[in-house]
């Protein structure tokens, strides 16, 4: 019997739905409280799937 694994969807999303130049609208906003939280998640995980259209 295997293990129950869960999914866990982490996005950047824009409050108006446009995000067709991520690097003008997030890199701004990324501080070091940010970049934890996201570093957290990715450790957290055993596997990843990266992609600009997923």
């Amino acid at each position: 019997m295997t293990a129950a694994r869960k999914i866990v969807a982490g996005l950047f999303m824009s409050l108006d739905g446009v995000a067709e130049a991520p690097e003008t609208w997030n890199l701004p906003y990324m501080d070091e409280e940010m970049g934890a939280a996201v570093g957290q998640m990715h450790a957290e995980a055993d596997t990843l799937l990266l992609g600009r259209v997923t």
